[in-house]
């Protein structure tokens, strides 16, 4: 059974990497919300730096994307503008 959102303990301030349910209670939203905002793209995926077994979401990258900050992140994990930075760095070494 899940939780109600009321019932969510939020701990005095929020950690840098949040669960979904921590995440969900910081937004005033349930769990399953989260889980579909994630799923249509309004939140950033979970980081993968936990090996998969309990997904995480970095606070700061939740609050960039919710301000719309993720143009900017989106536009450097571009594949054509990380080429050109590679080219970039190995005009540099060869200099």
């Amino acid at each position: 059974m899940t939780v109600r959102k009321a019932s969510l303990p939020l701990p005095p301030r929020t950690p840098a990497y949040v669960s979904r349910e921590v995440g969900a209670a910081e937004l005033c939203v349930s769990p399953a919300t989260w889980d579909c905002m994630v799923a249509a793209g309004e939140l950033p995926k979970a980081d993968k730096r936990f090996l998969g077994t309990m997904p995480r979401w970095e606070w700061a990258a939740v609050q960039a994307h919710l301000r719309g900050d993720n143009e900017r992140t989106t536009m450097q994990e571009d594949v054509y503008v990380r080429g050109a930075n590679n080219a970039k760095a190995k005009e540099k070494r060869g200099a």
